[in-house]
């Protein structure tokens, strides 16, 4: 091995030096201004030596361990490690190993190792190939986009480009073109939701970069209303009823700013869940009447629904009407009287009446009809009223309504003279009974028995009675209007009625139960 030791000495020393490396297979791998301030500022020691093993020669020069960085050379094979003490990366050969100082870390921030030269960097897309460029991860309405990207710095190496859309892209060539229309593809529209587009370049040894993507969002489809009320073509009483509707929308939603709600051309007030998709108006807008509501919704996008027009009858106020008895004539000597009624209502229209004798209570609900016949008055003689109630369609009920008649019965009064009574032991009932206008013919009923045929016998009987209560029933009639046969006005519209208990009569002292009374005295 020889060594020779080189200090600073100016151009012509370096010269030489250079040489002498050079000549036992060494290289200079820097320029000459490099190799002068590096023999200007520290002494440079040449080691040479060769290593002969067979045809396998290794050379070893510069060797200097101090700053950082790395060397590289395209006319030489060899690994350049720059002060390897300090900057630790290096390049490969089988040459030359190089060790620069201070030098090597002034080029570290210059020289890098490379990068895969088939990935791409740059991938966008536009509306088409001359429109708006769309924003990843952002719902829009384009379903048809053309996806542009840029060639790697290799191109003139690459023999295409594979694509695909929601999976990772074959090695295999799809195209040669930097971009892809889904429209030209065939592919057709993207369904609404989130896709990604993935591409990926392929050189002509077979060789792909890593593949780039692109994700987009579409929404294509309007938002839905799922349900509202109130219903259409509802009738209400209430004055001011409560609006609520649901939208739904599976992609960019709903926003207050992209709704409206009007009653006819009028704004409405609403408030809207933008989380829930309900609205909600109270109290407000509404009419009497036919009320015509409009809603209109948009997505975030601006997908629109159709507008939603629906109608709804409010109707607060009560039928008016009359009622008449028997065609207004002053007196009558039956129970059973005619009502002519008359009424109206503005909006919904009459639909129900209640009928009754007294104004409290004891209405009777029928359909509204212009003619009740055989209504029947309390059966007592003297001054009867009749009162009716009107109902329309939306349930609203006017104040009562009535008129009287004088009621004279012909019919005879009925009276039980004699019959069992409170409480008895025996089985066996007789009862008779009478009416003061004399001439009369009566008609009976024991218990829940069926009416008897008219006769003019003034007694019944019934033996066999089972313990327990009992009741009997009889009526009086006369005729009096030459009709044959018992006319309804001819009986006795208040049959006369006995009770009693079959049975023995309880102690009236009951003796008390329990224990012996025991009594002391106290001495």
């Amino acid at each position: 091995m020889k060594q020779v030791s080189c200090a600073p000495m100016g151009k012509r020393a370096h010269a030489h030096c250079i040489r002498r490396a050079v000549r036992f297979g060494s290289y200079c791998l820097l320029p000459t201004a490099y190799c002068l301030l590096l023999w200007c500022l520290l002494p440079c020691v040449v080691a040479e030596a060769a290593v002969s093993k067979g045809r396998t020669h290794q050379v070893e020069a510069f060797s200097n361990a101090q700053g950082g960085g790395r060397a590289s050379s395209s006319q030489l094979r060899q690994q350049s490690a720059i002060g390897e003490a300090i900057a630790g990366p290096r390049l490969s050969g089988s040459r030359v190993r190089a060790f620069l100082g201070f030098l090597g870390a002034a080029l570290a921030g210059r020289l890098s190792q490379p990068v895969n030269q088939l990935d791409l960097a740059v991938l966008y897309a536009k509306t088409d190939p001359s429109g708006a460029t769309i924003p990843p991860k952002a719902w829009e309405r384009h379903n048809e986009p053309v996806f542009i990207w840029e060639p790697p710095p290799a191109g003139p190496e690459v023999a295409g480009y594979s694509y695909a859309i929601d999976r990772a892209p074959d090695p295999v060539v799809n195209t040669i073109q930097t971009s892809l229309s889904v429209r030209a593809s065939g592919q057709g529209p993207l369904t609404d939701g989130k896709h990604t587009f993935s591409v990926e370049a392929i050189n002509t040894a077979g060789r792909a970069g890593r593949p780039i993507s692109f994700e987009i969002w579409v929404d294509t489809t309007p938002p839905q209303i799922v349900r509202y009320a109130p219903a259409p073509g509802a009738l209400l009483k209430t004055p001011a009823p409560a609006i609520s509707v649901s939208v739904s929308d599976a992609a960019s939603g709903v926003k207050k700013s992209t709704v409206s709600l009007f009653s006819g051309s009028t704004p409405l007030l609403f408030d809207f869940n933008e989380a829930t998709g309900l609205l909600t108006a109270r109290g407000q807008g509404w009419n009497e009447g036919v009320n015509r509501h409009e809603l209109r919704v948009a997505d975030a996008v601006g997908n629109t629904q159709a507008p939603l027009i629906w109608s709804v009858t409010i109707d607060t106020q009560p039928p008016i009407g009359t009622v008449t008895i028997n065609a207004g004539t002053t007196m009558t000597t039956s129970v059973y009287v005619t009502l002519s009624l008359r009424a109206s209502d503005a909006v919904s229209g009459v639909e129900r009446m209640l009928l009754g004798n007294e104004e409290a209570g004891g209405y009777v609900e029928e359909p509204y009809a212009a003619e009740r016949e055989q209504w029947k008055l309390n059966p007592i003689r003297g001054r009867q009223s009749v009162y009716v109630k009107f109902m329309d369609r939306a349930g609203n009920v006017s104040s009562p309504v009535s008129d009287e008649i004088e009621l004279l019965l012909l019919s005879p009064e009925t009276e039980i003279t004699s019959g069992p009574a409170g409480v008895t032991p025996d089985r066996t009932a007789a009862v008779t009974f009478a009416c003061p206008e004399g001439e009369c013919l009566f008609s009976f009923a024991f218990d829940n028995e069926p009416w008897s045929a008219w006769s003019p016998a003034t007694s019944a009987a019934k033996a066999d009675l089972a313990f327990g209560n009992h009741f009997f029933r009889v009526k009086a009639a006369k005729e009096v209007n030459g009709l044959p046969g018992i006319q309804p006005d001819e009986e006795d519209p208040s049959p006369a009625e006995r009770t009693w208990i079959v049975g023995v009569e309880p102690p009236t002292v009951a003796a008390p139960k329990g224990p012996a009374i025991k009594l002391w005295r106290l001495e």
